[in-house]
């Protein structure tokens, strides 16, 4: 989805795989940050707020695509307000789990370095998972992949608007 709104907007995209993916190609480098997750997490985390900034600069957008802390949705926020920009927040969900299931073991991503997800993993990270809090849309991925992206670009344009 993150990839889809990306073209849609002209936006640049900040994936956090993607990001971690090239600190584990280096051994050296993923070692010092790999463990304990939560130094990975905030290591992640900088630097996807670095690459929004310096779209923010430009008075580009930035689709950050992680899973996020209320922590970092606030430190997000902070960042569009000193760009006199706004942060739209869409959380994404699948309601149905034997679809989530299939979708996840089918899916390959093909990120340079990184793994593919399996459905362990899933599972661990939705039972730790706290929903953000509001402002934010919630798109259930079980409904049409064109709707849900239709709907969160109203959803954008509606809280962003033009910054022209």
């Amino acid at each position: 989805m993150a990839e889809l709104i990306a073209a849609e907007c002209s936006g640049a995209i900040a994936s956090f795989d993607w990001v971690m993916s090239a600190l584990r190609s280096d051994p050296d480098t993923w070692a010092a940050v790999e463990t304990p997750v939560e130094r990975q997490r905030r290591t992640g985390w900088t630097l996807l707020a670095r690459i929004a900034e310096q779209q923010l600069r430009i008075a580009g957008a930035c689709i950050v695509d992680v899973v996020a802390h209320e922590t970092y949705r606030r430190e997000l926020e902070e960042l569009a307000a000193r760009y006199e920009s706004r942060l739209a927040v869409v959380e994404c969900l699948c309601s149905d789990e034997s679809l989530h299931e299939r979708r996840v073991s089918e899916r390959q991503r093909n990120i340079p370095g990184w793994y593919e997800l399996d459905w362990a993993s899933v599972q661990r990270s939705r039972a730790r998972y706290v929903p953000l809090d509001d402002p934010k849309m919630v798109v259930d991925a079980v409904d049409d992949l064109a709707a849900n992206l239709q709907r969160v670009l109203e959803h954008i344009a509606a809280v962003v608007g033009s910054r022209g």
